[in-house]
């Protein structure tokens, strides 16, 4: 769970956890995923942003040759409406 930095990089991890593979939510800066194997469980999450009507900022995320096995999602983002 990435929450409130920057500068992250997770690479060459295999990870499976029946829940999301890595979830990212506000004020998540620069974080670069690569060569990831996920599954199962719900994939790569980015959210839930804005709950409440709040404003909620993420930017600058890449993935890169992640693979997906037995995962409801590859990767999503979640917001709210307002």
């Amino acid at each position: 769970h990435v929450a409130n930095t920057h500068n992250i990089q997770i690479s060459s991890a295999t990870i499976g956890t029946g829940d999301d593979c890595i979830s990212i939510t506000s004020g998540s800066q620069k974080v670069h995923a690569t060569d990831i194997t996920c599954g199962p469980g719900h994939g790569i999450s980015i959210g839930s942003l804005g709950s409440g009507n709040s404003e909620a900022h993420v930017s600058d995320i890449n993935v890169y040759g992640a693979k997906f096995y037995g995962t409801t999602n590859g990767l999503r983002i979640k917001t709210w409406q307002g």
